[in-house]
């Protein structure tokens, strides 16, 4: 199967949940492409959504299956990756899965409301929002967490 993971990483953390998707996908036989966007740094951080600048549009075309990746910001879901999702073409028919990191240990602290507004804006474009997962940066058990995504992300390409 031919998947595309998309993430929007400031740190770097939702950028590595990524590669490990992508590492246990490969192993698994599936062609798998990882894609960053991230926003253009300004000195005076936009607040509105239509000033806020890309730095790439990563592709969703051509993939039988998608994973998105992002942060929380301020107790919500990064601006960055609304505005990538607002710009995305209709997703029908993709299997789509979506997780998110937060630096709180709890996923009340805005984890829930991040993954709640990534899934409503993508099954705004169509998508049939398969998996989702919020990784607590901050908690003992993040890697447990980690290894739990993977396993039931990768269960949904088999």
């Amino acid at each position: 199967m031919k998947i595309g993971i998309i993430v929007h990483s400031q740190s770097g953390h939702t950028f590595s949940v990524g590669e490990t998707l992508r590492n246990r996908l490969e192993s698994e036989g599936h062609e798998v492409k990882l894609m960053q966007m991230q926003t253009i740094e300004q000195p005076d951080a936009p607040k509105n959504l239509q000033e806020i600048e890309l730095d790439s549009m990563p592709d969703v075309n051509g993939y039988e299956a998608l994973v998105f990746g992002a942060w929380v910001e301020g107790f919500d879901l990064c601006r960055g990756f609304k505005k990538y999702a607002g710009q995305l073409p209709a997703l029908k028919a993709l299997s789509v899965s979506c997780f998110v990191t937060q630096q709180f240990r709890y996923k009340w602290m805005g984890g829930n409301r991040a993954m709640s507004k990534m899934t409503a804006l993508l099954e705004a474009k169509g998508a049939a929002v398969d998996s989702t997962a919020i990784i607590n940066w901050s908690h003992k058990d993040r890697e447990q967490q980690i290894g739990q995504l993977v396993e039931r992300f990768s269960r949904q390409y088999k």
